[in-house]
């Protein structure tokens, strides 16, 4: 079962994702916010598959969170979420971290999430 942290600081887009990632059978753990999600992070004995990131969240950000997370295992998928048009396209691709726009349509959150899925099960 593929694990997904998501941080999120809205709880509407927190709870939507959660419920339906869990119903795609996904193993989801949540986070508050940026903060939240290093503290959770790293209280994981079994690291997340994925990591979704929201980009604007108080504490930290999700570049911040990004950041720490690609030291601690710079093997670590992260997908990005922002309406922030000022966040630097090519910066987290350079770092390997995938992109989507708010608003995101489900259909493209959940195929992107597939594909992520596949490429770390076959070690890509």
């Amino acid at each position: 079962m593929c694990k997904i942290l998501i941080a999120e600081d809205d709880p509407l887009i927190r709870n939507l994702f959660k419920e339906i990632l869990k119903s795609k059978g996904y193993d989801i753990i949540v986070a508050v916010d940026g903060e939240d999600a290093l503290k959770v992070y790293t209280e994981l004995k079994e690291k997340p598959d994925i990591i979704v990131l929201d980009f604007k969240m108080p504490k930290k950000d999700g570049l911040e969170v990004s950041k720490e997370i690609l030291q601690r295992d710079p093997s670590s998928n992260i997908l990005m979420i922002t309406g922030d048009p000022r966040v630097d396209q090519n910066e987290l691709q350079n770092r390997g971290v995938k992109y989507k726009e708010k608003p995101v349509k489900m259909d493209d959150f959940l195929r992107e999430i597939h594909n992520i899925a596949e490429m770390h099960l076959v070690g890509i």
